[in-house]
């Protein structure tokens, strides 16, 4: 299962550099980033309606449900918001390449501390001396990466 896991993982990170490809070439002809990004949103939203509502027969959740989320639970829509809009914006002026190792640099950094703190609801997950150097390598391969 754990490998499974990790498959789509990678799947899902090999999509990323795919997504902001296509989302710049949309971009060309409707010309603003921002519409581009409500377009791939709400052509994502379709899609997770349909399989949330149609595929699964899922159902909305209770409004008492709703009422007992923290704030701070609503932010993962924004942060995708933040992302594809950057990618749109970046990748056709840095590539693809550039895009994605920084990206990744990101996430990874962010990740060590939502791990080593506990934060956001995750378990604690100690940070030893060999993430903090694969941190460190993924940073100086992304510096490599963005040279030229």
């Amino acid at each position: 299962m754990r490998e499974m896991l990790m498959a789509l993982a990678a799947l899902a990170g090999a999509a990323l550099p795919i997504q902001a490809a296509i989302n710049g070439q949309l971009r060309s002809f409707v010309g603003s980033p921002v519409l581009t990004s409500l377009i791939s949103f709400f052509a994502g939203t379709l899609v997770l309606a349909a399989v949330h509502f149609g595929i699964l027969g899922g159902a909305l959740p209770s409004v008492a449900a709703v009422a007992r989320t923290s704030p701070w639970m609503w932010l993962g829509g924004p942060l995708g918001t933040l992302f594809v809009l950057t990618a749109i914006i970046v990748t056709p002026k840095i590539g693809a390449t550039s895009m994605i190792a920084l990206v990744i640099t990101g996430q990874l950094c962010m990740a060590l501390l939502l791990d080593h703190f506990g934060w956001i609801g995750l378990p604690g997950r100690e940070v030893g001396a060999m993430r903090i150097l694969g941190a460190g390598l993924l940073l100086a391969g992304a510096l490599l990466i963005t040279r030229n």
